[in-house]
């Protein structure tokens, strides 16, 4: 099972038994029986046979606004999610347990970024945000003062980025509207991967909107922040750097719209060709080779187990 993605205007419409994709110059068929989810990245229209087909197959559709902003979700009612589990998910929340879970998450946000830091620090550039790193400590006595050590790990870590991506010396992380193309890159790479987090925590049957680090008001779907926010180092980052320091994306690929810099057709094409390789690399993770992909849903699951039988949590934490 895959995921299908669409970067192309057109729209979708049933036919028997199948779902075509028919843009001004194309018709492509989806193999339904393969796709669990779809990601809509441009101007498309769903006719309502369509939507009804994708339901019945249990297809999720996601979609990404024209500025790289999550947009909406079509999600199968019932799809996997049980009552008792979002019973148990609230007592969690309700509970000091809490306070375990939400530090767990960012000490492996911490891990993440620590890797990052070490693997970009060629010329010993970095030490000292990496020291300061370092020295954060993570527990807490309230959600609040969690997220604020999130938050300090986030401004340290975007204030190396400076020396970690070429051209862009004195970067600043910025969005609504992004001013550049790194911005453009990470923020379209943070939605891509928050539909793709917010897929697995609904195949592993966790109720989305029951979150533990963000609070449930910050977005309908606020438990794919707090699961995409530990991966964003190991897939958003890696991605971009790549695709920057190696002088894939040219100038082409980016835009002017609306006051900001976003990505043309052609980057977010390259953007997407190089997630789904990502999300699709196997590597040996628990003595066991998977996906990026099966490790985020891996990764639902482990919080499952912790939700519903105190099973213990550890967060994912990148191994190179």
């Amino acid at each position: 099972m895959y995921t299908f993605y669409i970067t192309k205007d057109g729209k979708i419409e049933r036919e028997s038994n199948t779902l075509v994709f028919i843009g001004e110059d194309f018709r492509k068929h989806i193999p339904v029986k393969n796709v669990r989810d779809i990601i809509i990245s441009a101007k498309v229209s769903v006719s309502s046979w369509a939507m009804d087909y994708l339901a019945k197959l249990g297809i999720i559709v996601h979609v990404i606004g024209l500025n790289g902003d999550y947009r909406s979700s079509l999600i199968p009612i019932g799809r996997n999610e049980t009552g008792q589990v979002t019973v148990k998910q609230v007592e969690l929340y309700l509970d000091v347990r809490r306070l375990d879970i939400a530090s767990e998450f960012v000490s492996g946000i911490k891990h993440n970024i620590l890797r990052n830091l070490r693997y970009y620090n060629n010329k010993n550039n970095l030490d000292e945000i990496v020291k300061k790193v370092e020295n954060i400590n993570i527990k807490g006595d309230s959600i609040t003062s969690i997220l604020g050590t999130e938050g300090n790990l986030w401004s340290l870590y975007y204030s190396a980025f400076g020396k970690m991506f070429k051209g862009y010396e004195n970067f600043q992380r910025k969005y609504r509207p992004p001013p550049d193309g790194l911005n453009s890159l990470i923020s379209y790479g943070n939605t891509l991967l928050y539909t793709s987090t917010l897929t697995n925590i609904i195949i592993a049957g966790l109720n989305p909107s029951i979150s533990y680090l963000h609070e449930p008001s910050d977005r309908s779907f606020s438990l794919a922040l707090d699961l995409a926010d530990i991966f964003k180092p190991v897939i958003v980052e890696r991605i971009s750097a790549y695709l920057i320091n190696n002088n894939i994306m040219e100038e082409e690929d980016y835009e002017g719209r609306d006051g900001g810099v976003y990505l043309s057709e052609n980057g977010k094409i390259k953007f997407l060709t190089a997630y789904r390789d990502r999300m699709e690399k196997t590597v040996k993770y628990n003595n066991k080779y998977l996906s990026y992909n099966s490790i985020i849903l891996e990764e639902c699951y482990k919080l499952k187990e912790f939700v519903t039988k105190g099973s213990r949590y550890k967060a994912f934490r990148m191994w190179d």
